[in-house]
C-alpha cells in the first residue's frame, strides 16, 4: 500500500515489442541510464519475425525480464506485462520512444511527496527517426490538467499524448481490475486510461521526461482507416456506458455523440440508429439532439446513404427543435429534390469524414 512504500519503490516499466529491431537498442538503453535505478522492465516479445529477438538475447541486465508470446497486439502485449509485474508503480515505454534521464527519478519523487495522488504525467517531446526534437508533446494537448481527469479523457484523448509520461500507482490498477480492452486496436491506453481515471487523482509536472518518436511505422499510421474507426468507436461506447457519464457537461456528451456521429461511424447508420436510442443520447437537451440528427442526416445525404433515415431523423429533429431553420430548409429540399439536397451540401461541406476529421485531437 501507498503508507508502506520506501524511499525508493520499485518501478515497473513494461514494453510491447513488435518487429521493433530499429528503434529498441536505444530505447532499452534509455531506462538503463536514469538516475533512478530502482526499476524493472518488463518486456513482452508479441511474435517479432524481424531481428528483436537476437537483440534480446542480448541484453545482460537482472532487471530486465522478457516474456515471449505469439503475436497477439499491443493490448493483450500490456495485459500480460500487467500479469508479472511487482512494482509499487507502472510506467510505459513504447519499444520506439525514450525516457530522458531524470524522468524516473522526478516522478517517482513527485508521488512520494504527494500521497494524495494515484498519478501523475509529465510533458516531453516530439522527435523523428533521428532523435531531432521537433515540438513539445504540449503542443498537441489541452490541459494540463489536475486532480479528477475522467470528464477531459472521455472528451478526448488528448490529455496525455503518448502513456509514457505517465507514472501510475500500482494498486489502484490492480484493486480495480484495470486491464487494456483486446478488441481495441487504436487507442487502447485512451480506453484504459478513461477506466483508471474513474479511480486516480491526477498531478502534473512542468518538465519534459520523456521522447515519443514520430515515424511511418507508429501504429496509428499503419494501421488501416475502417479498423481505426471501429476502434475508436468502442472506446466512445465504452465511455457512454460508465456511470459517471451523465454527471458530465452537456458539450462533453455532445461532443461524444458528434465524435462517433459524424467521424467514427458515418458509413454504419444501422449503429447510430440504436445510439440514437440510447438512454444517455435522451438526457441531452434537446437542442443538443435536434442538431446531431440533423448533422447525423446531413452526412447521411452527402454520402448517398438510407433516404427513410434521412427523413426519420429530420422529422425527429424538428420535433425536438421546431425553431431551427436549417433543419427546415434541409428537410424541404430533401422531400422536394433529394438530388440537389446532396449537390447543395456538398458544397458547403466537404466530403472528408474520417477520424482526423475529430474535434478532439486524437493522439494514440
Amino acid at each position: 500500500m501507498v503508507g508502506e512504500l520506501t524511499d525508493t519503490p520499485l518501478i515497473s516499466i513494461m514494453m510491447p515489442a513488435y518487429n521493433a529491431e530499429r528503434y529498441i537498442r536505444q530505447a532499452i538503453q534509455s531506462i538503463i541510464d536514469q538516475t533512478y535505478t530502482h526499476w524493472e522492465l518488463i518486456l513482452i516479445n508479441d511474435g517479432s519475425v524481424d531481428r528483436t529477438p537476437d537483440i534480446l538475447s542480448d541484453i545482460d541486465d537482472e532487471r530486465i525480464r522478457i516474456f515471449n508470446q505469439s503475436n497477439q497486439g499491443e493490448a493483450a502485449s500490456r495485459n500480460n506485462a500487467l500479469k508479472h509485474m511487482q512494482g509499487d508503480f507502472v510506467a510505459f515505454l513504447d519499444s520506439d520512444d525514450q525516457f530522458l534521464p531524470n524522468f524516473l527519478e522526478t516522478m517517482a519523487h513527485y508521488l512520494l511527496d504527494n500521497l494524495q495522488l494515484n498519478a501523475c504525467y509529465c510533458d516531453g517531446w516530439y522527435i523523428d527517426t533521428h532523435n531531432r526534437q521537433l515540438e513539445p508533446l504540449s503542443n498537441q494537448r489541452r490541459g494540463p490538467f489536475h486532480g479528477k481527469l475522467l470528464e477531459a479523457l472521455v472528451r478526448a484523448s488528448d490529455v496525455f499524448g503518448p502513456p509514457s509520461c505517465t507514472l501510475i500507482r500500482r494498486d489502484v490498477i490492480s484493486a480495480n481490475h484495470i486491464q487494456f480492452d483486446t478488441r481495441i486496436v487504436i487507442g487502447p491506453d485512451w480506453d484504459f486510461f478513461t477506466h483508471l481515471a474513474q479511480f486516480t487523482n491526477w498531478g502534473y509536472l512542468d518538465f519534459k521526461g520523456v521522447n515519443y518518436r514520430v515515424h511511418e511505422s507508429n501504429i496509428t499510421i499503419r494501421t488501416a482507416s475502417a479498423k481505426r474507426r471501429e476502434s475508436l468507436a468502442l472506446c466512445r461506447e465504452k465511455a457512454i456506458a460508465l456511470p459517471e457519464f451523465p454527471c458530465f457537461l452537456a458539450s462533453t456528451r455532445f461532443y461524444v455523440f458528434y465524435d462517433l456521429f459524424m467521424n467514427l461511424l458515418y458509413d454504419q447508420p444501422e449503429r447510430s440508429v440504436t445510439l440514437f436510442a440510447h438512454p444517455q443520447f435522451a438526457h441531452l437537451p434537446k437542442s443538443f439532439q435536434a442538431r446531431l440528427l440533423r448533422l447525423a442526416a446531413t452526412s447521411q445525404i452527402i454520402n448517398a446513404e438510407n433516404s427513410i433515415l434521412v427523413k426519420n431523423w429530420l422529422c425527429k429533429s424538428l420535433i425536438l427543435n421546431p425553431f431551427d431553420l436549417k433543419t427546415w430548409l434541409i428537410s424541404l429540399i430533401v422531400w422536394i429534390n433529394p438530388n440537389l439536397a446532396q449537390k447543395l451540401l456538398k458544397r458547403r461541406i466537404p466530403v472528408v469524414q474520417s477520424i482526423d476529421n475529430t474535434p478532439f485531437g486524437l493522439h494514440n
